[in-house]
């Protein structure tokens, strides 16, 4: 058997941008970080954001019991319902989340 490396490895711009994005807001944040989803199909990364404290939500209503944090939507988006959903304010018309959109561009 012949095993062949590849020259090049790695994550695509979009989602190098959204990785990025989780590694910045886990280490400057000082409320909860959240990904909605996981922010890449790579279980390393999921797995080293977790020890960072990064929490993979996996549906609205888990979304919707928050009351602070910043949510970031993963390299994949959601659609618009789901944005929306998760750009709720209180009754002051205040963000009740940080939504950040690392959707690839």
């Amino acid at each position: 058997m012949k095993i062949q490396l590849a020259k090049k490895a790695g994550f695509c711009y979009g989602v190098r941008r959204a990785v990025d994005m989780v590694y910045e807001q886990a280490e400057k944040s000082k409320q909860p970080v959240y990904t909605f989803g996981p922010i890449t199909h790579n279980d390393i990364v999921v797995d080293d954001l977790k020890n960072k404290g990064v929490r993979v939500l996996d549906s609205i209503e888990e979304a919707e019991q928050l009351s602070e944090g910043t949510v970031i939507i993963r390299a994949h988006g959601v659609p618009k319902w789901l944005n929306d959903r998760l750009c709720r304010s209180d009754k002051n018309g205040t963000a009740i989340l940080n939504v950040m959109d690392a959707t690839c561009p």
